[in-house]
């Protein structure tokens, strides 16, 4: 079995410090699209190198860890499992496909040992293509965590920042992320990130009392939260973080943007993130793994799930697939009017802020990959 650890005792002190740690959180819906993400993960580490994975448990059953431990069972992973009680979490709003594990990467700090300085967070709806360990080897300076601009509303509110607004405005999921950021004093031309890949100082995090910070944010502004978990991430921690290269968070609402003249990224960042993304995040509601879905990416995750321990499940129809069915249609009609409505807006729009150029975000540099020789597990 998977061993279990208790937030307040420490690893083995001993494990190479060169090795990426990583944070995920899951529960039974989202155990199959974690074997992916996790073996994704492991197999573009480089030779010598080892993922630890504090995994966050809020319900997974005994037959469910039984097929992660062998989707795992020749990877370069160690996992300690951490089970939780997200009760102190349930008074938060939840929609859609979301749960309140959603919620549980705001309290990082606190389900960690306390030696552990830094961790990667992982959303469990993840495909790597390349190399993690260059995320943790990211310098982050003086800034708190580093994370890629979420590319459905990269901005704090679109239409004061250098966005291609006219054109991209009608394809973004929202103009404004967070709607109340003159309340709060924010600038709203700042970027905006996607929490779905994070590399984060967890020392900070500790010493400033962050995840109460998060949810008093959550609280104080209940009416303003859009997006859940990333509302409070933005607003606490807004101009203390650093920018990953976009290919590492391709989210789906890329898919909405026409063409790249119409999206909101600089057009060789939108190349990059496009053709050679580095994660592929299955963001939103209809998920590849979803009976009828038509994921643009569907094939790459269904080639990526033979590698784990459930290569033969497939999506079967269900008695909530006429439910499926009408929200994917009413969707579609909410999209193609919003979209309407806003090209209108752009063209009776003749303000400068309508008529400003792609913004290209000033993203880190990642440390190219090191090599290592083989070297057995201490842990």
């Amino acid at each position: 079995m998977i061993p279990s650890l208790h937030p307040s005792i420490s690893p083995d002190p001993t494990a190479d410090a060169a090795d990426p740690i990583v944070m995920c959180a899951a529960d039974n819906a989202y155990v199959i699209p974690l074997a992916v993400t996790l073996t994704s993960a492991a197999k573009h580490l480089p030779a010598g190198c080892r993922m630890l994975v504090y995994l966050i448990d809020t319900g997974i059953d005994e037959l469910n860890w039984i097929g992660l431990k062998e989707s795992l069972s020749l990877a370069p992973v160690d996992i300690i499992h951490v089970p939780v009680d997200v009760e102190r979490l349930r008074h938060l709003k939840t929609s859609h496909h979301i749960s309140h594990t959603a919620f549980v990467r705001l309290l990082a700090a606190e389900w960690l040992p306390s030696n552990i300085d830094r961790v990667i967070y992982l959303d469990s709806d993840l495909l790597f293509r390349d190399d993690l360990s260059k995320i943790w080897n990211v310098d982050l300076g003086n800034e708190i965590l580093a994370a890629v601009p979420d590319i459905a509303c990269p901005f704090i509110d679109a239409r004061h920042a250098q966005c291609n607004f006219r054109r991209s405005s009608p394809f973004l999921a929202t103009l404004a992320p967070v709607r109340n950021w003159r309340k709060l004093g924010l600038d709203p031309a700042a970027p905006y990130f996607n929490s779905g890949v994070m590399l984060i100082d967890l020392k900070t995090w500790r010493r400033e009392r962050l995840g109460d910070q998060f949810l008093r944010c959550l609280a104080d502004n209940e009416r303003h939260v859009w997006c859940w978990d990333q509302y409070a991430l933005n607003v606490v921690l807004a101009e203390r973080w650093r920018t990953l290269p976009v290919r590492w968070n391709q989210g789906t609402h890329l898919f909405e943007y026409p063409s790249a003249e119409q999206s909101p990224v600089g057009l060789a960042e939108y190349r990059e993130m496009f053709d050679d993304p580095a994660v592929i995040h299955f963001t939103t509601e209809f998920k590849p793994w979803r009976h009828g879905s038509r994921h643009p990416q569907r094939d790459l995750y269904f080639q990526a799930l033979q590698e784990t321990a459930w290569r033969d499940w497939l999506p079967t129809k269900t008695d909530t697939s006429l439910r499926q069915a009408w929200q994917t249609v009413a969707l579609a009609i909410h999209k193609r009017t919003t979209i309407a409505m806003r090209k209108l807006n752009a063209l009776l729009d003749r303000s400068s802020q309508a008529t400003t150029p792609h913004r290209v975000f000033d993203a880190v540099e990642l440390p190219a990959t090191e090599v290592r020789n083989p070297v057995p597990s201490t842990r």
